[in-house]
């Protein structure tokens, strides 16, 4: 069976990938909702539900990231590396 195809490999990088996409996705929305809102953009306080979707994107990214970096170093893929 290929490495792709692999239960280990979808549980260990696949999985962080589809979170920092996630992440990003929300991360894009944050911006969207940062461009179209005009009454808090010039000095006021953004709402709590737009700093929620901000840090719920940047956790989200970051923890994708690291968790396909944990999955490499569990199968062994970089092993050999150094």
């Amino acid at each position: 069976m290929s490495f792709a195809y692999s239960h280990t490999f979808a549980l260990n990088v696949l999985a962080g990938y589809g979170l920092m996409g996630l992440g990003a996705l929300l991360g894009l929305a944050a911006a969207v909702w940062w461009m179209r809102a005009g009454e808090w953009l010039r000095g006021g306080t953004p709402p709590a539900a737009f700093r929620a979707l901000s840090t719920l994107a940047f956790l989200l990214f970051i923890i994708g990231i690291f968790w396909q970096l944990a999955g490499y170093l569990r199968i062994e893929y970089t092993r050999g590396w150094w």
